[in-house]
């Protein structure tokens, strides 16, 4: 088993990033070293005669401590056996309880759920799919990468992904969350009615990953542009220092490059740029063979692995439902910018359908990454 958990790992030279890897040569020398015995998952349940001689114990008392210490004597008879979204104020409560938590929460139940929002941080993808695809095996000496992607400003970490090495790059682009390609574009006080459907990611579609002095531009789409040559072209105008290796920079498209072809440096931050200049610190945090655990469906890869809490933005004048609009050059705000729901916003601003004043609205998200 423990030769399912061979990984690299980071050089002793610098605790904060390893030796360059390539991801290739680290999959052919695991294949290369390791039997099929030493690469087989199948994950071993040991039984009470097992664990009776490891423990010096008879099988009597395995079989007891099995039972005693069995995580269903921790639930109570009326807790629900899904525990991916438990609802805390529709559960049944003892009524001989002793617990303070519990008889405060008996007397709040049924006064705040008209506004409560059910939130589930735990990130469980839901994927329905059909025909031959819904299973696709992966090889045994298929090899994983976690990567991080923080945030542009606060630089916290956002999100983690499990990649596989034989998957496009393109495949975890497709993946990332930023707020910044969900933005409605426009002032829309004219008429708050009419939005128009598209967003940023729609109309700019370009970016790129740069990792180890490499521009992978996404160009899918025949209007994306080459990012990439952009800052080349720039930095070959300069003559400092920091230039040089910005000069000597190669271009691929990120459609036609999977991971397995990477040389990457575990704990090193590169980036990825997308509308124009939104960047966001991409780290490779892990190199390992497949374990156990781990999801033997290529289908479901990228896998989301983490996900960081959000902020709800509430409105400024109700401070109960989730803004839907912000404003800027407000005259009827308290701040610039500030945001309000849907309701409140357009009954401040709007009389029979006309502005009361000059102001400019965008449509809001109603969640913040900050």
């Amino acid at each position: 088993m423990a030769v399912r958990t061979a990984r690299a790992t980071r050089g002793k030279e610098n605790s904060d990033f390893s030796s360059l890897i390539s991801v290739k040569s680290f999959k052919e020398y695991l294949s290369n070293e390791l039997s099929e015995e030493d690469i087989e998952m199948k994950k071993h349940e040991p039984t009470h005669s097992e664990l009776a001689e490891a423990m010096g114990v008879s099988p009597e008392t395995v079989a007891e401590l099995d039972e005693v210490c069995s995580p269903a004597n921790l639930k109570g008879p009326a807790e629900p056996s899904d525990l991916d979204s438990v609802d805390i104020y529709n559960n049944d409560i003892p009524p001989d309880t002793d617990l303070s938590s519990l008889r405060l929460l008996k007397e709040r139940k049924g006064k705040i759920t008209h506004f409560r929002k059910e939130v589930n941080y735990f990130v469980k993808e839901s994927v329905t799919r059909k025909g031959a695809e819904e299973h696709k095996a992966i090889e045994e000496t298929e090899v994983l990468l976690s990567i991080a992607i923080y945030h542009p400003k606060m630089l916290n970490k956002v999100q983690e992904f499990l990649v596989l090495s034989h998957q496009k790059l393109t495949s975890l682009r497709d993946k990332i969350y930023c707020a910044s390609d969900h933005v409605v574009p426009g002032d829309h006080s004219d008429n708050p009615n009419l939005l128009q459907v598209a967003k940023c990611k729609d109309i700019c579609k370009s970016g790129f990953f740069y990792i180890e002095n490499v521009f992978y531009n996404d160009m899918r789409d025949g209007l994306s542009r080459d990012y990439s040559r952009i800052i080349t072209d720039w930095a070959k105008d300069s003559d400092e220092d920091w230039s040089t290796k910005l000069k000597e920079a190669q271009t691929k498209s990120m459609d036609e490059s999977v991971f397995g072809e990477l040389t990457i440096r575990l704990g090193y931050p590169y980036l990825y740029c997308h509308q124009g200049n939104c960047e966001h610190l991409i780290i490779f945090t892990d190199l390992r063979l497949l374990h156990v655990d781990d999801s033997k469906n290529a289908m479901d890869y990228p896998l989301q692995v983490f996900k960081h809490r959000c902020r709800r933005r509430r409105c400024r004048v109700c401070n109960i439902y989730t803004a839907e609009w912000v404003t800027k050059n407000d005259i009827l705000a308290s701040e610039d910018p500030s945001f309000f729901c849907d309701k409140c916003f357009k009954s401040l601003h709007y009389a029979k359908g006309e502005k009361l004043c000059d102001f400019e609205a965008y449509p809001f998200m109603g969640y913040s990454d900050w």
